[in-house]
């Protein structure tokens, strides 16, 4: 009896998951901003201008986060926080309501921001998956290294020994191959990773 070889794509099926994880900031920080926003809301519109220095700050780290995300954005959280400050201050002399519209938008704006350039890197990353889903074995064999190949194919015969460090090596050899793929080097791949 013949046994069946197995398909590498059983240790293919994580590299839009890689990408992500690599590309985004953790869970915890998305978690916090989202708690904030919602405190920010509950609060009402009379606390906005106190709250929205640290949601913009909040907004800035998981952007910092993100290593891909151009520097200069970070510079433009703090400086739209030192604004909002010096505007609550009083000599500016701006009516309240103002300053609640101007920490509104500036709130609005770092969400809706952060919230583009998260969707953008996981239509990516689905994009990515799905370029790895379209390859068969052999072409998965080829990216691989010497030594990685070898494995590969003990693997598939049924050698368990280095399941887990292979399947590391198949996510990032073809994560790297993705990348450098034509779809990964087109415009919109650049607008998502630098911001």
């Amino acid at each position: 009896m013949v046994m069946q070889q197995r398909s590498l794509q059983m240790l293919a099926g994580g590299v839009g998951r890689a990408f992500r994880q690599r590309a985004l900031a953790p869970a915890a920080l998305y978690l916090l901003l989202g708690g904030s926003v919602a405190g920010a809301v509950w609060a009402g519109r009379m606390h906005w201008p106190l709250l929205a220095p640290g949601l913009l700050m909040l907004c800035a780290v998981v952007l910092g986060w993100m290593q891909q995300v151009r520097r200069r954005w970070l510079g433009v959280y703090l400086v739209a926080a030192l604004l909002l400050l010096v505007l609550q201050s009083p000599w500016s002399e701006l009516d309240p309501a103002g300053v609640e519209r101007v920490a509104l938008a500036a709130m609005a704006l770092a969400v809706a921001q952060l919230l583009v350039h998260t969707v953008r890197v996981v239509q990516l990353s689905w994009a990515l998956q799905a370029q790895v889903d379209a390859m068969d074995d052999t072409a998965i064999l080829a990216l691989l290294p010497g030594e990685a190949a070898g494995a590969a194919r003990q693997w598939q015969q049924g050698d368990e020994r280095r399941a887990l460090e292979l399947q590391d090596v198949v996510t990032l050899t073809l994560l790297y191959a993705v990348l450098k793929s034509p779809l990964a080097q087109r415009l919109w791949l650049r607008r998502v990773l630098l911001g």
